[in-house]
């Protein structure tokens, strides 16, 4: 069978068609959680009591693991949406963001760890005068450097969400077909693009196991609309 023949059968539509990639929201939320909580550290930092100086530190703390529960429940959330559009057929978008959307993750767990291990040095080595300590006014005060190390990875983010969020909206732009779809325009070798020039090995197996997947899920779902069709018909040609 040509690759024109197949292309009425790969290209019915589901239900919807294209279903953009809705998950520019949750890292646009992630991002302003990151800079709440950055403007809060230097809030505290500049406005409340000395006294007070030590709560202000456990305060970021607490919301630092905070920030760590809502990172997990929306790397979570990202990663179902990412598997929707594995099934869907856009296997090679997906490999190219799967390392990109868990980083967000990464990076809180890093600073939190990091934070980890400067509370336990210091609570080490000062002990039960920590509290004394806490409430230093100046540039090695703990509020002070909680508030700088909180806004660095703001920053941080903000390069790695803002760049996520660029690749997304211009895939969502595109509605690309699938990429069984697009590698048989264009191609009359019957292998659906997949013998074009510069793929490694790994990569054209790569391939033909994205579109041996994309074809059988595609398959199944034909399957199940014949199968309502013709219940369908039953219930016209044999009413109960």
């Amino acid at each position: 069978m040509e690759d024109g023949q197949l292309d009425p059968i790969l290209a019915t539509e589901d239900d919807d068609g294209f279903r953009p990639l809705r998950t520019v929201p949750a890292f646009s939320f992630h991002l302003l959680i990151s800079t709440c909580i950055s403007l809060t550290g230097v809030i505290l930092a500049a406005t409340w009591q000395d006294g007070r100086r030590c709560e202000a530190y456990f305060i970021m703390l607490y919301m630092r693991a905070a920030f760590w529960l809502i990172t997990f429940l929306i790397d979570h959330y990202v990663h179902r949406h990412h598997e929707k559009l594995r099934l869907d057929g856009y296997h090679d978008f997906h490999r190219a963001t799967t390392g990109h959307r868990a980083v967000p993750l990464q990076i809180v767990s890093l600073w939190n760890t990091f934070l980890l291990a400067v509370q336990a040095l210091i609570q080490h080595y000062y002990g039960d005068s920590f509290a004394q300590k806490c409430v230093v006014v100046g540039f090695l005060s703990p509020i002070v450097y909680i508030t700088m190390f909180c806004s660095l990875e703001t920053f941080v983010l903000a390069l790695v969400n803002g760049s996520y969020i660029g690749k997304v909206v211009r895939f969502n732009r595109s509605a690309a077909p699938p990429d069984a779809l697009q590698g048989s325009r264009g191609h009359s070798s019957g292998s659906l693009g997949l013998t074009q020039r510069g793929l490694s090995t790994t990569e054209l197996l790569e391939k033909q196991a994205d579109l041996i997947n994309y074809l059988k899920d595609h398959n199944l779902k034909l399957n199940q609309k014949i199968m309502q069709m013709n219940a369908a018909v039953r219930t016209v040609t044999f009413p109960g």
